[in-house]
């Protein structure tokens, strides 16, 4: 499973959907990957004014994932992805961030996990959701 940046702030917020949907992946012995680029997005959150979210408590929040870079069979695939939901609908408004974690499910063959359900259908990836 693919991480996305919506279900890791859900699950920081205490959402409890969210946190009954880590604990069914859990028990299912399900790997939740952490794309890199989701990284960069919580540590963009924290670093706003609006987040009351420390920089320590989302450190210990994702220490636990194993994480999953960017390199270039997934910024390849990124671009393939975000140009053909642009061909199809004429521009998506889908994200560089979104791409590669589209494409990080796509090149491993797996699902993304998000409330965000709109621009990785676009994308053309399987999505799962809580």
């Amino acid at each position: 499973m693919i991480i996305d940046s919506s279900y890791l702030f859900d699950l920081m917020a205490e959402d409890p959907d969210a946190f009954s949907k880590g604990a069914e992946l859990v028990e299912d012995g399900e790997m939740q990957w952490l794309p890199t680029p989701v990284v960069a997005e919580a540590y963009y959150g924290v670093a706003t004014a609006r987040s009351d979210t420390t920089e320590q408590e989302l450190r210990n929040r994702i220490l636990g994932y194993p994480r999953i870079d960017v390199d270039e069979e997934i910024a390849r695939k990124a671009g393939e992805l975000l140009a053909a939901a642009d061909d199809r609908v004429g521009n998506a408004g889908v994200g560089a961030n979104d791409g590669y974690v589209a494409a990080m499910a796509d090149v491993l063959g797996d699902s993304v996990l998000t409330d965000n359900v709109e621009d990785f259908e676009a994308l053309g990836v399987t999505v799962e959701t809580y």
